[in-house]
């Protein structure tokens, strides 16, 4: 099928300029195809065990990069994806909401803003059909109807659903008759997801128009749930347990030249984050448990769990195969180009036994007998944990939440027989999922629009992939990096990056990552102003892309920075803050078991102080807003609080912290464990001017 001629007269009609060289050769299909919660090295293109022959054909036969980035989350990384921008220049900058905070600025409102322009918007106006399958995640009040796909299947709200649910899952535009409508007891939404990438992909072949076909799946995303019968496969494969299998991935990636054991160090078994102790399984702030130090019925358990997200990336993997398939036998496999990538890194959501039940809340059930195969069947609501998750980062650190490398890496597939056909080796520029929107203007011919709406569109931040995928060097650039706490910056070979939820005083690390890809050698001490400089252009970058850090902690302080020795000792805190009708946490230090915190209940400052898990509270019953200051004292009889330097309210104090609490101090937000009796996270909805704490030793 030519498509020129039908695209020249669309982009004269709109005034689109067109090189002649585009003009010369036939437009190419397109087919984005988006893993969700998939690891690095789950493939089996990139060392993994899991069966994906499907998708490692198109990675031998095509291009495989291995330096490419997400956001390090579902909807910021699908915002970027999707606009070829930052995710708070698109208005997800941490998440989806129905309450935005009008004080972080448009790049919090929780969904895409006006000032962006989606990938079907950019190339309806090149003459592609355009149609989406799948998880949304960019908030329902701007889905993919409205934001410029002609047909949709799946779901717009929520970053989850139970996969056997039918009734859940819709077909837009509003009013469109489901095409495919499988009974109930024989549905499952990655099937139903792959059939219609088909049905769409011949929607758009009987149009005679190029074609565009996003597939964004929820696989292998919680809850993990596949039919048991595909996961009985895995069951012998998982119970060798994760500490085998990260040494053969890790054996298999030097094999197939993925990485090098000199510049790829495999890290030790990876810290399970700090969090409540019934979420952390336990381990909260401790290194994932040795597989053989688990009893036979965990391990059995366990196994079950990766073995059904196992399932569901085989199922994503038949689905590539469908689609390949009918390109094959429809003449267009040729001249469509399709990428392959993941949303983020493993999840390790929570602790190494993962979680059960819809709740999420509680010990986590352990499965035994013929129950541990009802794992990920109808009903379930489950997840593998952080020790697999850990498997599925081989080799590098940390997971999704977070900006290392195993929270920010994706596999990264492009193949387009036409186009850029077969590359030896591997790509080993760094990209970003923002490049992928550039990348398909260059070769759709399109032409990225100045204004939507009437609203000037935001340029666009990314970058042509081509050169990379046709053998050239990428130029040199900066990318920045940001996720509730957590932030980096990548220069050339170097890389500043800040954690969070950690047992260890938290401060910028710097890693050079072309001889320590996995980040264990910290380098900040022996260059402490490439860290200086690194850190002020990172703050040069949240600024101009929208982040707020800045705006809610109210200075340079990042989590857990600048926290003092409180253990036995005397406290007296200082802030100063503005804010209409101020609420949430203003300072935080602690957590469920030991700590303190200032922050508002609808307008009325309050100090709380927490001992052996035990919080009381001083709050005033006067709502203030504005500029407002906050003085607050504990001492072994008392504890204090002073609002704009009127009189101290006064009540017996808990006594002093016993020790030094395991969270870090936390200005303008607290999203570990709440160091107050309040629901953490819980951010403060104004701007921090001044915080000071001192704790002065008091003898016994």
């Amino acid at each position: 099928m030519l498509y020129a001629t039908r695209f020249l007269l669309g982009a004269v009609l709109l005034g689109v300029s067109v090189s002649s060289d585009v003009m010369s050769q036939e437009q190419p299909n397109i087919i984005v195809i988006l893993a969700d919660d998939l690891g690095y090295s789950d493939l089996g293109c990139y060392g993994g065990e899991i069966d994906t022959p499907n998708i490692d054909a198109l990675a031998e036969n095509g291009v495989k990069l291995t330096q490419v980035y997400n956001s390090a989350r579902c909807c910021p990384s699908r915002a970027s994806l999707m606009t070829g921008l930052y995710p708070s220049q698109a208005g997800i900058g941490d998440f989806t909401t129905n309450k935005p905070n009008p004080t972080r600025g448009p790049g919090y409102l929780g969904r895409l803003n006006e000032s962006c322009a989606t990938i079907a918007e950019v190339l309806k106006a090149a003459g592609y059909g355009c149609y989406y399958v799948g998880k949304w995640h960019m908030h329902p009040e701007t889905g993919p109807i409205k934001r410029g796909f002609d047909e949709f299947y799946g779901y717009t709200r929520d970053h989850s659903h139970d996969q056997y649910d039918a009734d859940y899952y819709i077909r837009l535009p509003q009013g469109r008759a489901k095409e495919l409508d499988p009974p109930a007891e024989e549905y499952y939404a990655t099937d139903v997801f792959n059939d219609y990438a088909i049905e769409f992909i011949q929607q758009g072949q009987k149009a005679e128009n190029p074609w565009f076909l996003f597939l964004g799946h929820s696989s292998p995303h919680f809850p993990i749930q596949a039919p048991p019968e595909r996961a009985d496969k895995y069951g012998a494969t998982y119970m060798r347990g994760w500490d085998v299998l990260r040494e053969e991935r890790y054996q298999r990636m030097q094999e197939i030249g993925l990485i090098d054991g000199k510049h790829w160090k495999m890290p030790p078994r990876e810290i399970v984050p700090v969090d409540r102790d019934d979420i952390a399984n336990g381990f909260s702030g401790e290194q994932n448990p040795a597989w053989d130090s688990l009893d036979e019925a965990r391990q059995r358990d366990l196994a079950r769990r990766m073995a059904v997200f196992a399932a569901m990336v085989e199922a994503v993997d038949h689905g590539v195969g469908q689609i390949v398939d009918h390109l094959k036998d429809t003449g267009d496999f040729e001249n469509t180009l399709i990428l392959f990538l993941s949303d983020n890194g493993a999840c390790y959501e929570w602790g190494p036994f993962g979680f059960d039940g819809t709740s999420r809340r509680g010990e986590t059930i352990l499965r035994t007998g013929d129950d541990a195969r009802n794992i990920g069947g109808r009903g379930t609501h489950q997840s593998y944990g952080s020790a697999w998750a850990n498997l599925g980062n081989t080799p590098f650190r940390l997971y999704k939440h977070f900006t290392h490398e195993g929270g920010i890496s994706t596999p990264f597939i492009a193949h387009w027989p036409q186009g850029i056909g077969k590359r030896e080796g591997w790509a080993r520029d760094p990209a970003h999922m923002m490049d992928v929107l550039p990348t398909l203007i260059e070769v759709a011919g399109a032409t990225y629009p100045q204004s939507r709406n009437r609203t000037s569109v935001t340029p666009l931040e990314g970058v042509s992939l081509m050169p990379l995928l046709r053998g050239k060097k990428l130029a040199p650039r900066t990318i920045g990096f940001d996720h509730q706490a957590a932030h980096a910056i990548r220069q050339g070979d170097w890389k500043a990056v800040f954690a969070k939820r950690m047992p260890h005083d938290l401060k910028w690390e710097l890693y050079n990552l072309a001889e320590d890809r996995c980040e264990l050698n910290d380098l900040a001490d022996k260059h402490p102003e490439r860290v200086k400089q690194m850190t002020a252009d990172w703050q040069q970058w949240a600024r101009h892309v929208g982040v707020t850090w800045e705006s809610w902690t109210g200075s340079d302080a990042s989590e857990g920075s600048d926290a003092p020795l409180v253990a036995n000792r005397t406290l007296k805190l200082h802030v100063e803050v503005q804010a209409d009708k101020p609420s949430g946490v203003v300072i935080a230090h602690g957590g469920n078991q030991h700590g303190y915190a200032l922050h508002f209940i609808d307008g009325r400052p309050a100090f709380d102080v927490r001992v052996a898990g035990v919080a009381i509270r001083i709050a005033s019953d006067k709502q203030v807003s504005g500029k407002i200051t906050l003085d607050a004292t504990l001492s072994r009889t008392a504890i204090t609080l002073s609002v704009n330097g009127g009189p101290r309210l006064s009540q017996k104090s808990p006594g002093l912290i016993p020790v030094e609490p395991v969270d870090g101090l936390s200005v303008g937000l607290d999203d570990r464990t709440a160091a107050g009796n309040y629901t953490a996270p819980n951010r403060f909805n104004g701007r921090v001017l001044v915080h000071e704490v001192k704790a002065v030793a008091v003898s016994n």
